[in-house]
């Protein structure tokens, strides 16, 4: 909660100093859209593994760590620099589980189970050198990850942070390349329901993690 809190008043903090330049600065608005790996989806099918595995499970996971990303904003360009302000979606997440079970006598079955993560938020940002063709730049801002299917769930808004740069700024069609870290968390969550009780297990994971995004921006 300590760090929802810094972001939150950073957010605040650069919003006004933005809001208060906005009626003597243009701005202009830019729609970055891309690609992006994600860490902590690892985490979360290894801790799934883990589950099944303690439960008997012969399961075969796969995770899709690398998904669609779109961070469209809008700058002012101001005395100390560009300053933004924008919402981000991504990256999505995908987990398949195929569950094998065996009910002897050479008789099996799968179970093919899938899941996502979407996360959602806002953001500001700050831009040193907004006319440059080379423009480094951070960010920051808070993100809820939105997670369903058969293995997981929503769990915690997280704050995050990213570090990049914009190559051709000035052009119609420009490149990011950035790095970040989100300390949102998702729940990883099995219930075995071959047994009575059944068996359940659940657990709060860092997802998405450590994050590196290349986006084309427009």
């Amino acid at each position: 909660m300590k760090t929802i809190r810094l972001v939150s008043c950073a957010i605040a903090v650069i919003a006004g100093i933005g809001l208060s330049s906005s009626a003597r600065a243009e701005g202009k608005f830019y729609f970055p859209v891309g690609i992006s790996y994600a860490s902590g989806i690892h985490d979360a099918t290894d801790k799934l593994y883990d589950f099944y595995k303690q439960d008997g499970f012969d399961v075969t996971k796969i995770d899709i760590p690398v998904g669609l990303v779109l961070n469209p904003y809008y700058e002012w360009e101001t005395s100390i620099g560009g300053i933004g302000a924008g919402v981000t979606v991504g990256p999505t997440m995908f987990v398949i589980v195929d569950e094998k079970t065996y009910y002897g006598y050479g008789e099996s079955s799968d179970n093919v189970k899938f899941s996502y993560v979407v996360p959602v938020g806002a953001f500001v940002r700050y831009t040193p050198w907004p006319k440059a063709t080379f423009a480094p730049y951070v960010r920051a801002g808070v993100k809820y990850p939105f997670a369903g299917g058969d293995n997981l769930g929503s769990s915690q808004v997280g704050g995050f942070g990213a570090v990049g740069f914009e190559l051709w700024r000035t052009k119609a069609v420009g490149m990011s390349l950035e790095v970040g870290y989100d300390t949102s968390k998702i729940k990883v969550k099995y219930t075995d329901q071959l047994t009575k009780p059944y068996a359940s297990h659940s657990e709060k994971v860092t997802c998405p993690g450590f994050t590196v995004a290349l986006s084309v921006v427009f």
